[in-house]
């Protein structure tokens, strides 16, 4: 959601202080030039130096006259400037000004309705007004004004269109899937784009349904194998009772004992299983990342792990490799992988550390009788074993109920990493690849 907040700060500020400023440069350019075309032209053409012309033209006319009132009212009543004659002792004024209209200079006073220009008659010590309505020199302006600020607020709704039309076509299509995900179809994700407002929420919502579909997947084969691994020792139980109930001879009926106990213990470490799965589950949760030294991690599993039957090869660098990881799960994972390699190899393990770019990289291999390409998704779900998918091994060597490698899967999930199965070019066998980040001190 960065990328939404970032993007919308940056609209807001090209769409109101960008605009701003370009409009604000056009029009005073566009003010500038039309002052400039309007200077050399002669003082006619400006309606105040014109009026104070007439002004001053009437003054000096009435200073000569002796009936000044006669030509003021002829005059007021044929036109929409009027005149009027005031005494000076009448017309307060500031001592200033009162020296400039006498010296014959023009005092012009403004209203917001009119405009007085007054003149001084020296002969009669009188002082004439023109009054005339205000000339709005910014009226020329007006159309104009018009026209950019409605161009102005056309250009941010069309910026604003083309910052929320991508917006709006992603939470479409992200309505879109999570109506069809909701419907059933959990196999449905968000193509998510290069550039895109939402690209974490979108990403979330793929992490979100994967998760999703992977519980589901996962609830039918607990279903599946629990309804199958309880129904063998059930059945046996069932048998071990009716036939308990038949027999009177101590040492069978103690035999048979044992027989329901074991099948009882049985069906409690399944029961056990279950719990356990069901609680690694939920363990991202509270996963606890710290700096790891992966090779002495190694070590040890490997030493935990050590079977003199099997022949086991391990090679790594001199150099200790870290990574950001939680230390306990890393072991289980570890040792699930040496633990599947131990029961399906024939005598030879091969067990390789590396690094390769960002990532550390395990190799485990062994010389058993691999996994076909087809089964490889397979393999990794839990409650499926290699003679579930008829991967060549003695049934007694087969332990367990088929979680080593989902849990493997799990772990890896939550480090951000990578599971890769494939087969050894060395022992011919199957290899495991993980492929995690590595700790940048």
């Amino acid at each position: 959601m960065r990328t939404l907040t970032l993007s919308l700060l940056i609209m807001v500020l090209i769409a109101t202080l960008g605009l701003s400023w370009i409009f604000d440069n056009f029009y005073q350019q566009y003010q500038q030039q039309y002052l400039q075309k309007k200077q050399p032209s002669s003082r006619a053409t400006d309606e105040l130096s014109v009026l104070e012309d007439i002004g001053q033209s009437i003054a000096q006319a009435l200073d000569g006259l002796e009936n000044k009132q006669q030509f003021i009212h002829r005059w007021s009543n044929n036109n929409d400037r009027h005149l009027s004659l005031l005494e000076l002792a009448d017309f307060p004024l500031p001592e200033p000004l009162m020296n400039e209209l006498i010296s014959g200079k023009t005092l012009v006073l403004e209203t917001t309705d009119s405009l007085a220009i007054h003149y001084y008659l020296t002969s009669s010590a009188q002082v004439l007004m023109l009054t005339s309505p205000v000339v709005n020199v910014q009226s020329k302006y007006l159309l104009l004004d018009i026209a950019l600020t409605s161009l102005f607020y056309l250009l941010m709704i069309a910026l604003m269109f083309l910052w929320l039309y991508p917006l709006l076509k992603r939470l479409v299509n992200l309505r879109q899937v999570a109506k069809s995900f909701g419907e059933g179809k959990l196999e449905q994700r968000i193509d998510v784009g290069s550039i895109s407002y939402i690209r974490d929420l979108e990403i979330e919502f793929n992490h979100m349904a994967q998760r999703i579909e992977g519980l589901v997947s996962d609830v039918k084969l607990l279903s599946n194998a629990v309804s199958h691994d309880l129904r063998t020792p059930l059945a046996r139980i069932r048998f071990g009772i009716d036939t308990l109930q038949e027999e009177e001879d101590p040492k069978l009926r103690q035999c048979f004992q044992d027989k329901i106990s074991d099948n009882v213990d049985e069906m409690s470490r399944l029961v056990e299983t279950l719990l356990n799965y069901a609680r690694f589950d939920q363990a991202m949760i509270n996963i606890d990342k710290a700096q790891i030294n992966f090779s002495a991690l190694l070590t040890r599993s490997i030493a935990h792990k050590e079977d003199a039957s099997i022949k086991l090869s391990v090679t790594m660098p001199d150099e200790a490799i870290y990574m950001l990881g939680d230390s306990n799960y890393l072991m289980i994972l570890v040792a699930n992988l040496l633990q599947n390699a131990q029961q399906y190899c024939q005598d030879e393990i091969h067990v390789n550390l590396h690094e390769k770019g960002d990532y550390i990289v395990l190799l485990i291999a062994d010389d058993g009788p691999g996994i076909a390409p087809e089964l490889r998704d397979k393999i990794i779900k839990p409650f499926i074993r290699g003679e579930n998918l008829n991967i060549s091994a003695q049934p007694a060597s087969i332990k367990g109920y088929g979680m080593g490698l989902a849990i493997v899967q799990r772990i890896v999930d939550w480090h951000h990493g990578q599971l890769v199965i494939s087969r050894s070019s060395e022992l011919l066998g199957a290899q495991f690849s993980v492929s995690l980040l590595k700790y940048k001190r």
